[in-house]
Parts: C-alpha cells; structure tokens; sequence
C-alpha cells in the first residue's frame, strides 16, 4: 500500500484524516454497545450510584482524548486487521453469557469491557492498536472492582495508625477496628478504609505516568507510588483525626469535622502525588521527529472491512446466543408471593421505619421483618427477602445485609455449624459504639448456603439447566452488650440454629 503525505501538515488536514481512522473504531462501539447494553446499563448504574465508581463515567471519553493525543502515531500505521485476535474474543463472549445467566455483573463488566479493546485492536490490528496501547488498557478501568479491599484496608489503616499513636506517647489499645485512647474511642469504619482514595489515586497516577513520563522504569516507579501512597496517607489521615480529637479534648475531627478532613485530605494527596510526579519525571522531553507525516493512502473503512465484518459476525453470534439464554431466563413473575409467618407478625412500614437496623437489598420480588423477643432486653429482628428468577439479582454488590452509612462489621465470627444448617455471623459496630450482631444465608429451591459466592454459582448452574432459580436471603439480627458479648453471641447462635429449618422453610414456600 502506497503512503502519502499530509499536505503541510496543517491541523486540519491531520483531524480530517484522523476522524476517517476514527469512523471503523465508531462502528465498533456502536456494535458493542447494541449488544452489551443489558451489562452496560447495570454498570452505569454503579458508576452513577457509588462514590467509588464515579470517575468510570469519564473513562471512555477519556479513551478517545486519549487516541486523538496520538492521531498522528496512528495515522502513520496501515490499518490490516488481525483475525487471531478472535482467539480472545471467545472466551470474553463465553464469560459474558455466563454472567448473564446468573446475572453476575462482575463476570458481565469484567467480559464486555475487556471485550472492547479487543475488538478495535481486531479492527485496527497490531502496528496501529500497538500506538495506542494505553488508552485501550485504560478501559478497564470501567470496571467497577475493588470494593473487595475495604477490609484489609481497614485492619491496615488500623494497624499502623496505632503504631504512630504509640511513637506518639499517647496511650492506645485496639481491638479489632477499635482504636481506644483516654479521651475516647474510635473506629476504623468502611468509610475510613480510603478505598476512594486508593483507586482515585491509581487512576490518576496511571494517566500522569503516561502523559509526563517516557522511561518505562519511572512510568512503572509513579504507578507503584500511586499505590503506596495513598495507603500511607490514610494510615497519616486516620492517625490525625485521633491526634486532634486527643488535643482539642474531642472537641474537633469528630462528626462533621471528619468528613471534612476527609475531603480536603484528599484533595492534598492528589496534589501530593502529583508534586512527586514532577521530581521524578523527565527535566527534557526525547527529542521528536518533525518530519513530514505520512499517512497510508485508502479510505480507512476499505481496509478494516475485512475486521469489520468479522467483529459484526462474532457480535451477531454472541448476541442471538444472549437471547437464547434470555429465553431460558423467566420473564418476570405476575403471581403474587408471599410468606408463611408462623413465628409472629410481619412489621408494618410505619414500624420497619424505626428499626435501628435494615438490610439493603434493591428491589425484591417480596421482604418482610419481623420481630421475636428474647430474654435480653433486645429483641431479633429478622429480614427475609425473596427474588423470583427473572425478577431481580438476590446476589449482587449493591445488595448489603447492613446499611454501610449507619454500621460497619467488627469481626467475621466463626460458626461451627454441619453442612445441613450452613450461616454466617458477624459483628456489627455503628458510629457511636452500639454493637449488633447479625446471622445470613441464602436459601435456593433444594441448597442453602452462607457465603455469596456459592449462592450464585448454584443460581448459575440452575439457570443454564432450564430451571427457575427463585433465590431468598435470611437475615437475623439482635443489638449486644459488650460487657456479655460471649454468652449472648452463643445464646444468639443457638437461637439462630433452632429457628433456621423454620425460616429455610418459610423463604422456600414463597416461590410456590
């Protein structure tokens, strides 16, 4: 194929000629889209509805900025679509109609995200997908993940914050997340894990090490940073909230003077990262080529037809197989379900309203609590929800068995139970010290499971085998003391044992 230069090469004549590569890439979202758009609709609203998750909503945009800082690489290369590539397109495809299945929306995002760069880089093929590397990697950072660390990354801003408390002199003892001191006791609740921070911080760190910096070492030196630091920040943010409330006798750094520290520590360790990105990034620039560009001559869309029509074969395939398993799936139930209570009155509205605890699960085909008395001055409450197949997703990452804004867990505790009464227990703590200790499983139509993984796996298996998989959760919980924590966690558990057949057994009967 024949080059020719770009006359003068003049802005406009580059633009031109790189929104001509640009309309074969287009097509490619556009197909994707159509066919994922179940998946991406569910991702969008994570993105919309976490905190987290909120800079996945400029992350394609960004892509496509991106690309256009390197139109003029790009246009230098021929554009020869490579069909090998569909060795990786499979297996994506096959994750993707898994997740579907189950409704598994980590397995969904996870596949179709993944799946995108592929395809333009099917499209494109090697030379041309090679210049633009990074911004087709930088798609993945749509995914939303990475909740998962909360936990380790509190026991670790635990840790250390109180190791700086003792270099300190000031007096500490932690338990779990507590940290206690003279004047007071803290906890290093979800909020306080730094999650935001964390990937926030890797986010940017990946973009400036790719825009600032041209030595792969010092490229992968700043992205390490980008992982250390905001660790040790938090671990330096958690220390001074405790300091100050030591030295102002708790009048400052608790309540609404946390979340402002919080917010504008933020703010300093982004500007930190990026101070240390100037230390370390290149004083002089490589020296660029200023030769004329030369771009291949031929309309771009001739000669990524050949990808073209390939991707649209594979997505044509994957999407008649999704609706297959669409099919498979049942619509959404218009019978009415319910429970059987044997145990007491379900709550009214009026009454759920006032609990000091709720599960947070989105949309349940039915869910109801309850309450039974005990011999301690708090009684169990007891939430059940059920989803009928087609109508909701039991297992998902925006259902929680707490409200994360009113209570955060403690401790896992361990439960010898046999394999017929599977459940799991934790120990709850909310702001201002009150303790709760909570018991879950999930029921399905012949299994019950404690642990979330299982549950969908089984819902998975059910699924692809033509069965409805109607899916229900239980949930028990009773505030503690810590003063009798011991005797009142085994007297909970007990109780959890003996009403656990009668509670499977009601969850079970909703879906008939």
């Amino acid at each position: 194929m024949q080059e020719q230069a770009v006359a003068g090469n003049s802005d406009k004549d580059i633009n031109k000629a790189f929104t001509a590569v640009m309309v074969p890439v287009i097509l490619v979202l556009l197909g994707w889209a159509a066919v994922f758009h179940q998946g991406l609709v569910t991702a969008i609203t994570i993105w919309y509805n976490s905190d987290i998750f909120n800079h996945c909503l400029f992350v394609i945009p960004g892509t496509f900025f991106l690309i256009y800082l390197k139109r003029k690489a790009l246009l230098a290369q021929p554009i020869k679509p490579n069909y090998w590539v569909a060795v990786l397109i499979l297996p994506a495809i096959v994750l993707y109609g898994i997740g579907l299945a189950g409704d598994v929306q980590l397995f969904m995002h996870a596949a179709m995200f993944g799946l995108l760069p592929v395809l333009i880089w099917m499209v494109l093929g090697n030379k041309a997908a090679w210049q633009i590397l990074f911004p087709l990697v930088f798609i993945l950072f749509c995914i939303p993940v990475g909740e998962e660390l909360v936990p380790y990354l509190q026991q670790i801003a635990a840790r250390f914050s109180v190791d700086l408390l003792e270099l300190s002199g000031i007096p500490v003892f932690r338990s779990g997340l507590y940290i206690e001191i003279p004047k007071g006791r803290f906890l290093v609740a979800e909020a306080c894990s730094g999650i935001s921070f964390f990937i926030a911080s890797l986010v940017i760190g990946c973009l400036y090490a790719y825009l600032n910096m041209y030595s792969p070492q010092r490229r992968a030196l700043f992205v390490l940073l980008s992982v250390i630091f905001p660790i040790a920040a938090n671990i330096i943010r958690v220390y001074g909230i405790i300091l100050i409330a030591h030295l102002s006798d708790m009048q400052y750094a608790v309540g609404a003077d946390h979340l402002i520290y919080g917010w504008f520590f933020f703010a300093f360790v982004i500007v930190c990262l990026i101070g240390l990105g100037e230390l370390l990034r290149e004083k002089v620039a490589p020296q660029r080529n200023d030769t004329v560009l030369t771009i291949q001559s031929g309309a771009p869309i001739t000669a990524a037809r050949g990808g073209l029509i390939s991707v649209a074969v594979l997505l044509m395939a994957a999407a008649g197989w999704y609706q297959f398993i669409a099919s498979a799936i049942p619509d959404k139930q218009v019978q009415q379900f319910e429970f059987a209570n044997n145990l007491s009155k379900p709550l009214s509205e009026d009454e759920v309203y006032w609990l000091a605890w709720k599960a947070k699960f989105r949309s349940p085909t039915v869910e109801q609590y309850q309450q039974l008395t005990t011999p301690y001055d708090s009684p169990i409450t007891v939430y059940q929800g059920f989803y009928a197949a087609g109508d909701g997703e039991l297992v998902s990452s925006l259902n929680r068995l707490y409200d994360q804004d009113s209570w955060t867990r403690v401790e896992v505790i361990d439960v010898p139970t046999s394999a017929e009464y599977p459940f799991a227990v934790e120990l709850l703590s909310s702001p201002a010290g009150n303790l709760r200790l909570i018991a879950s499983w999930y029921v399905l139509a012949e299994d019950t499971f404690a642990g979330k993984q299982q549950t969908k796996l089984q819902q998975i298996a059910t699924t692809l085998g033509g069965e409805p998989s109607h899916g229900a959760v239980v949930i028990m919980s009773m505030e503690v003391e810590r003063r009798f924590l011991q005797a009142q966690q085994q007297w909970f558990m007990d109780k959890v044992s003996q009403l656990y057949p009668e509670l499977t057994q009601q969850s079970r009967l909703a879906g008939n």
